[in-house]
Formats: C-alpha cells, structure tokens, sequence
C-alpha cells in the first residue's frame, strides 16, 4: 500500500510542478541532458497524471483481503488423475479436488504435448496466444510447483484451459501412453475444465483480472462449447471475457497511438500489445456474430463500434515484430481477420433486420438486397484458399501441402456465411407466393444451401482423431440441418415451380447422405429419426420407389457404429454436469418435420419462422 501511497504522492508533485507558478531560482546540472518537452508531449504527462488519480481504487487488489482460501497445485501422472476420477466416480465425491483447493497437473513431458497438440491443431481457430510466452510459462509454473513456491490462479487457468481443450481433442492413442480411450481424454478433459474454472473463479474474487484470465475465459468457451453446445454456460463465459477485457481497458489499446513518446518500446512489448489486439478482436468477432444466432441475446450485441480503440491485428512470425511486411498466408490470423468481417457484417444485419416478422416484412426490400450483394462480396473478396470456386481449389491444393488446416478453416467461414445469407432472405423464401418480387430471395437461400451441403460432402482428413471429426460434426450437423430445412421450406411453399421434382431428389440425396453420419452425432440421430419416422408416417417418399427409398433407410441405419444411447452416454455418464440434455430434440421440430412432410401450402408462415429459429438455437 505505501507503494501506491508514494506514487501518487510523487505524481501529485510533479502535477503541483506543472500547474503552480514556479518560485525562486534552481541551479540547473549543466553535465545533465536536456529534455525539451513539448506541448504535446508535456500534455500527455499531465493526462496520464490525471487518469491515473481519476482512477484511485478503481483497479485496487489490494484494499481488501482475500475472498477464498488459496489453492495448490500439484504434479500427477496422467494414471494418477484417472484413478482419482475412478474413485470420485465410485464414491460419488465429485469436485473434491475444489472442497480441497487441490488441483493436479500433468507431469511436464505431458504439459508439453498437450501444449504442442494445441499449438498445432487448434490455435489456428484461436490464435490468442504468443507461443513462446507460453511455453516460457509453462517452464516457470512447472519450476515454481517444483520448488514448493506458489503461483498465481490466472496463468494456472491459462495453462488448465489449453490442456482441457487438447485433451478434448487427442489421439486417443498418442503419445501420452495412459490415454488409451475417448473416455479417458474426455475424463481428463472435464477434469481440468473444472480446474480452470476453479481458477478462474479464485481469481475473479481476489484480483482484478488479467490478461491470461480472458484468454483463459476464451478459450474455456471453446470447450464448453463442445461439451454443452450454445448454452447458458458458454453465453456466461463470454460475457465475462468481454466484461474482464474492458476492464483491462483493451477498448482502448491504441487510443493514444498518435502521441508522441520518449521511450522507444522492445520487442516483448510489441508482441504483447498485438496479442492483446488480437484477444479484444476475437471477442468482437464472437459477439457481432452471435448476435445473428437465435437465443436470449439475438438482436443485440456487447461491444458498440464506436467505442472500439483498437486496431486490426496483424501477421507475424514468433520472434518477428508486429508489422513485418509478410506474405498473407492461410494462419490463424488470416481466419481471424476473416471472421472480423463476416462479424461486421452480422453486426449491420443485427442493426438493420428487426426481430419481429411484420416489422421485416416493413423494411424497404432494396435494404434486403444491399446486405445480400455485401455477403457475395465478402465470398468473393475472401483469399483464394478460402474460396470454394473451382479455380480456387485448385490453386490451394499446392499450400494444403502445408497449411493442413485450410480445409476446416474454409469450412467454417464458408459454412457461417452462406448460413447468415439464408437467414437473411428466409422469412422472404416462404412468402413468394404472395410477392414475385421475393423470387430472389428465393434463389439466394436455395443457393446458399445447397452450398453448405457441398461443403458437407468434402472428404476428411484422416489424421483427425474421433473427437475432432466430433466436433467437426457439431458445426457441420448445425450448419447442414439447417440448409435441409431451407430445401424442406421451399418444397412446401414453393410446390408449383417447375423443378419440383428434381427438389424432390435433392432433398433425398441430402438426407441419404446425413443417415451415412449418424455414427458421429447424436445431435444427428436424433433429428434423422425424427425425420425419417415422421416421412414414414405420413407415408412421403422424396424419389419415385417408395419401397427402395425405406430400405435405404434402413440399410444405412444398420451401419451406426455406435448406439445413439451409448455415445451421448460418453459425454455424460461419468456425473460431470456438462451436457445434461443437451441432445433432447424439442418437440416443435417434430411439429415441424410433421407438417414439413404433409406439404400444406397454408401453413402459417409466422409459425414457420419460429419452428426456423427454434432449429437454428440448437446446440452446435
């Protein structure tokens, strides 16, 4: 505390030196260097003087005492955990490493490949970290727990989240050799899930937050995520990440960017101004997206434009300076930097598209078109290894050589625009029979559709372990689902076009290609049940032999490798409290798919709309 007490003091003097008239005679130093100050410069000081006791007690850790008793951490072997969790399993003591403020971590040559499978696999999508600083924090945690010393909860979140997410996603058969199964990795992923949260927690209630927490917070949202969907507990991370990001003032990174300085910032300092950049943007990013995604916080969105200080991160190598003229190249900045533009245009949906129905079907229908032409604008402006033309393709097989990640990274920005191009023309897809003028919304949700369903039908890779094809799924069922519906849609309202039968064969194809995954997904499961029991029902067949279409069918459901019951159970039998429903289909998509297959043309549109959202909403 007198710390703090002596800075201000010292500030308030040279605050008192600048203000107050100055008094008798001072002999200068003749030997020492001048420094001529500026007015600018001279009122930068006198800002930053000012900010500084404007904020007294704002960001204080401080003034008050600790709000929850400490917590250890400990080195264990893999084996070690899972015996744990066998125990605590057996006994139903859950969550008895938090009661003891104990929490394990792997042994250093394990940190270091989960590190390492992060660092190669999954950053690409995440790129919020500097690499070197973080395997530097991993030698110094792992030297500090070595050396009976303590260490703060915010890089032990980090380091705890990074670890969940690899473990989530590894080879279940690699080179951490106690890993022998998915419910190993997923036991071990759960575990440090909580630990970090656990962290997070401690030091949400003892400090003021710092950088690691946010990114701790981001990339824990990951794996929730893929644990529990686009639920409540994700929107919560979020949030929070946000909320802990502006309380860093990361807003206003670059504020005073333009003013000038006597110190001349090293290289660290560069690279950890830019890695903050990068953190604040991708939280933008996810906030203006989500913001286009039916759930509590559709229509809205966090972070307003004009309060954004900050600008665009850039590429560089570690080790390299922020700024170096590099070659743009298929990384993890180049996703991001994808993703903020497809963000600013959801953002500019958000404030154009009302959320009621009546109140779009008011909007000027040139406003519908004008996002649209910007949307095909953002696909053809994209870098070509993004693209999904012919000519592209071709071009960027040569650097998939290399860059392994490009097709996932296609994938999903691709995927999310063409599925934002749907929702935008979707409630005007169902009215065009009432509007000629609405043929081409008609054209565009078509179009779009049947793209998400080619980029469906690319070949994988087959280095990805079962978890990531897992998570690929997730977005792909979601994605996918969703441009089936629009096929669906257009079948029902758009009966009488001329291509009505070759709609038929496409949306056959489409759900005869889905049935091939259901070994993946039990989102998939359950909603081709659904759809195939309520075809069945009411006796509609999508090609002209009915009798060779049911036996398709059934062929292709012979061909699950798991049942549906036992897969979902791999996420939730070990009582870990992540995911819990998450795979129940709501009962008005039964609804939907039942009147979808009766092929009334006076269905409610409203009612259409809702069934629409209620589908888009589902877990991811």
């Amino acid at each position: 505390m007198s710390l703090v007490t002596d800075e201000i003091l010292a500030r308030l003097e040279r605050l008192e030196s600048i203000v107050l008239p100055k008094g008798g005679n001072r002999v200068e130093d003749i030997d020492s260097p001048t420094i001529l100050d500026t007015p600018q410069s001279s009122n930068s000081a006198q800002d930053s003087d000012l900010h500084l006791l404007e904020n007294i007690g704002v960001r204080e850790d401080d003034l008050i005492s600790s709000l929850s008793d400490d917590l250890s951490f400990v080195i264990s072997s893999v084996d070690s955990i899972l015996r744990s969790q066998d125990d605590a399993r057996s006994t139903g003591t859950f969550g008895l490493h938090s009661r003891r403020g104990i929490i394990m971590l792997p042994l250093y040559e394990t940190a270091v490949i989960l590190y390492n499978y992060f660092e190669d696999n999954l950053s690409h999508m995440c790129p919020i970290l500097n690499f070197l600083t973080i395997r530097s924090l991993i030698k110094s945690i792992y030297t500090r727990i070595s050396q009976k010393q303590p260490i703060l909860p915010s890089p032990a979140a980090l380091l705890l989240s990074s670890f969940a997410l690899s473990a989530f996603f590894h080879h279940p058969i690699g080179n951490i050799q106690q890993v022998t199964s998915i419910e190993d990795a997923t036991i071990l992923s759960k575990y440090w899930s909580r630990g970090a949260l656990d962290a997070l927690e401690h030091s949400r209630r003892n400090t003021s937050g710092t950088l690691e927490d946010v990114q701790a917070l981001i990339i824990m949202s990951y794996v929730m995520y893929h644990l529990d969907g686009f639920s409540a507990r994700y929107r919560h991370l979020s949030s929070t990440a946000i909320s802990m990001a502006r309380d860093l003032g990361l807003h206003r990174l670059d504020a005073d960017q333009g003013l000038p300085t006597n110190q001349n910032p090293n290289l660290q300092v560069l690279i950890d101004r830019e890695v903050k950049r990068r953190v604040y943007w991708h939280l933008i990013a996810s906030d203006w997206t989500q913001s286009t995604m039916t759930g509590p916080q559709e229509g809205t969105y966090t972070i307003h434009p004009n309060h954004i200080q900050v600008t665009l991160p850039t590429e560089y190598e570690d080790g390299s300076s922020p700024g170096d003229d590099l070659v743009t190249r298929p990384t993890g900045i180049t996703f991001l930097l994808a993703r903020i533009r497809l963000a600013e245009l959801s953002r500019e949906y958000t404030d154009t598209i009302p959320l009621d129905t009546l109140k779009v079907l008011r909007i000027p229908y040139k406003d519908i078109i004008s996002l649209d032409e910007k949307i095909k604008s953002f696909l053809i402006e994209l870098p070509y290894f993004f693209r999904s033309d012919d000519e592209s393709r071709t071009r960027s097989k040569a650097l998939e050589t290399v860059y392994t990640k490009i097709p996932i990274m296609r994938y999903c920005i691709l995927t999310a625009a063409h599925t934002r191009r749907c929702r935008l023309h979707q409630k005007f897809l169902i009215r065009m029979a009432s509007n000629l003028e609405y043929h081409y919304s008609r054209q565009a949700c078509l179009e779009s559709a049947r793209a998400v369903i080619q980029l469906y039908r690319e070949p994988r890779s087959e280095a990805d372990s079962p978890l990531m094809e897992t998570a690929r799924m997730a977005m792909a069922v979601h994605y996918t689902h969703l441009a089936l519906v629009i096929q669906v849609m257009d079948l029902c309202f758009n009966k009488n076009e001329p291509d009505y039968d070759e709609r038929k064969d496409e949306l056959f194809a489409t759900l005869q290609m889905l049935q091939g995954a259901r070994s993946i997904s039990p989102l998939l499961n359950c909603s081709l049940d659904s759809v195939t029991e309520v075809l069945r029902k009411h006796h509609v067949y999508l090609s002209m032999d009915s009798v060779t279409d049911t036996t398709i069918q059934q062929q292709l459901s012979k061909e699950i490798a798991y049942p549906p019951g036992d897969f979902e159970t791999h996420y939730a039998q070990y009582g870990f409290g992540f995911g819990e429903g998450s795979f129940t289909i709501d009962p008005s998509i039964n609804e939907f798919w039942q009147n979808a297959n009766q092929f009334q043309m006076d269905l409610d549109s409203n009612n259409w709309d809702s069934l629409f959202s209620n589908l888009e909403s589902g877990p991811l």
